[in-house]
């Protein structure tokens, strides 16, 4: 059972020794002979150890017990920092499981192990206070760091492990990331160039700030969680640099007839701006104007005030009657600095209206979240993309699809969710019932690769899986779907040796997965997989 507040410790790994053998191995470890999930108390352990090593003074035996100790008190759902051999870097990780002795032999010593989750990124020792960094310096083996809530509010928050499967292959979205195919030769229908409207303004912070006030530029309602994804370091530094005059990225946004903005670059950076000047932080760990630190705008002195609200920005503003396809393309060539916006975050910027509560709702369903395990993040709309994805195929069959990119497909989709909400109601219980279905059949392995009946890890998401389930199981009356169910272990046998026996499906779930070919692919091979079931069990029956 998790704890309600994480503790944080420090596992050191022979000065970074084997901190890749962590990180590849997904776990922390020490290094003694004795198998510590066995022992019950401090007392046995301390007997065990004076047993196995009686040439020990009493002050190793302390020393090492309490290494030992400490290790051993580390809960599932603390977080694990290890220094790298470049000791300016640090890792850290989650834990997601108990103690155990490991008697596999990957090159690392330490077979007393936890399983960890560990971040994809680094923490740079020095953007900590002084204490922590003193408290890091500890030369122990394993330690408990005191600094809990400075560490926390440093990090990307990772989600604890809740299952008894372990993670593999995914990164912290929840989502499998999807890939191109070099093999696969792509074919692109170049738009015209005439075709691209945007034009080059100069505006001041302030300006920025009054649109904002006026509700005239819109930051859309469902972006303010990526105001969470800054670190409140990283925030303070923004506005630092509007104080040293460091230069700023250019914005995007794009306009509508009335001349209101929707920012679809700069999200992060234009409403850290504004909620300083709205006094709801204060400046930290600035690394030059460290008299500062502390200050919310109201206290800084009114020339720093005046340098930061007018600084000159400049916005990239694209201008109404651009094709939608034509600024999608555009949004995904941005990369101006900071977390630039994924394909369905652009999606959302472009099509405001009743179609983002639609996605919302489905996405925080009961059944949607029953079905993936609660295991895809919100955050940068991972959800959202697949609720989206099923709707996109069930509206308009797979058969029929021709659309130059799965992005565009996706992006029509939301327009003519749009524009027919009464068809919405009928969607939504499609969408709950195949969730229904594919829980009961898969269980906490729901849309997601597996390759034997017997495999522990638990693999993230895969969006072609998804869909393609997901819209089979639509497609299927509630008489067939209960038979499904009935032989729920079949169809696991048969699905996992699709994987196996089919490279042409295991390449439509993987590459390019958005390419008309690899689309028939896999829901053809899905469907076929379903008939045979249902085939099977019509003639048993």
């Amino acid at each position: 059972m998790e704890l309600a507040r994480p503790q944080v410790w420090v596992v050191r790994a022979d000065s970074g020794r084997f901190v890749a053998h962590f990180i590849s191995g997904g776990y922390a470890g020490i290094g003694w002979s004795m198998d510590l999930s066995a022992v019950e108390s401090t007392q046995q352990l301390r007997c065990r150890y004076e047993a196995e090593n009686p040439e020990a003074n009493p002050h190793q035996v302390g020393a090492s017990v309490s290494q030992m100790e400490s290790f051993r008190q580390i809960n599932q759902g603390d977080y694990i920092i290890t220094p790298e051999a470049d000791t300016r870097w640090l890792r850290y990780g989650r834990v997601t499981g108990p103690c155990f002795l490991s008697d596999r032999d990957d090159g690392c010593p330490y077979r007393n192990r936890r399983p960890v989750k560990w971040a994809a990124q680094s923490l740079e020792r020095h953007s900590f206070s002084k204490s922590l960094q003193n408290t890091l310096g500890t030369p122990k083996t394993v330690f408990g760091v005191s600094q809990l809530d400075e560490f926390l509010s440093s990090i990307a928050p990772l989600p604890p492990s809740s299952t008894p499967a372990r993670s593999a292959n995914g990164d912290e979205s929840g989502v499998e990331a999807e890939s191109e195919d070099p093999d696969y030769e792509k074919i692109d229908s170049p738009f015209d160039p005439s075709r691209i409207r945007v034009r080059t303004v100069p505006v001041l912070v302030e300006q920025l700030v009054s649109r904002i006030r006026h509700k005239e530029l819109d930051l859309s309602p469902d972006f303010q969680r990526l105001r969470g994804i800054w670190k409140p370091v990283d925030k303070s530094r923004l506005v630092e640099s509007l104080l040293l005059r460091i230069p700023i990225p250019v914005f995007y946004v794009a306009a509508d007839e009335e001349d209101l903005w929707r920012v679809v670059d700069g999200v992060q950076r234009i409403s850290t701006m504004a909620d300083y000047i709205e006094g709801l932080f204060p400046l930290q760990r600035l690394e030059y104007l460290d008299h500062f630190n502390g200050s919310h705008y109201q206290e800084l002195p009114r020339p720093m005030q005046r340098r930061i609200s007018e600084t000159q920005l400049t916005v990239n503003v694209i201008e109404p009657g651009t094709p939608q396809e034509v600024m999608f393309n555009i949004f995904h060539r941005i990369n101006t600095g900071g977390l630039s916006l994924n394909g369905q975050e652009i999606r959302h910027a472009l099509n405001p209206g009743p179609v983002r509560a639609f996605l919302v709702a489905l996405a925080e369903s009961d059944e949607f979240l029953t079905a993936t395990n609660r295991r895809i993040s919100p955050k940068r709309m991972g959800d959202r993309e697949c609720v989206l994805r099923f709707l996109a195929f069930r509206m308009e069959p797979w058969e029929t699809y021709s659309a130059d990119s799965l992005d565009t497909h996706l992006g029509a989709a939301m327009k003519r969710l749009n524009e027919t909400s009464g068809r919405h109601e009928a969607l939504a219980e499609d969408f709950r019932r195949a969730m229904r279905v594919a829980a009961a059949i898969f269980g906490q392995y729901a849309f997601r690769k597996r390759y034997s009946i017997d495999e522990e890890w638990l693999r993230p998401i895969n969006k072609a899986l998804f869909e393609s389930w997901s819209v089979q199981f639509a497609r299927c009356s509630l008489e067939q779907n209960e038979r499904l169910i009935e032989r729920r272990d079949e169809v696991q046998e048969r699905s996992i040796a699709l994987l196996n026996n089919d490279p042409e499906f295991e390449k439509a779930i993987s590459l390019s997965t958005g390419t008309p070919q690899r689309i028939r692919k896999r829901f053809a091979a899905i469907g076929a997989l379903i008939q045979e079931v249902l085939s099977c069990s019509a003639t048993s029956g």
